[in-house]
């Protein structure tokens, strides 16, 4: 994933864990959304 000024954003993923809140923060930050922006992407794309 790239945010808007082309860095990238590593998402970790591991088989059987769940990505803990400030974690989940730290990379919506990073990718340069909002709160209501990525829960509005969320429920339009899931």
């Amino acid at each position: 994933m790239m945010n808007p000024q082309g860095i990238r954003i590593v998402i970790p993923v591991h088989p059987g864990k769940k990505i803990k809140p400030g974690l989940i923060r730290i990379i919506i930050t990073e990718a340069g959304l909002t709160r209501e922006k990525y829960f509005e992407l969320l429920v339009n794309d899931c």
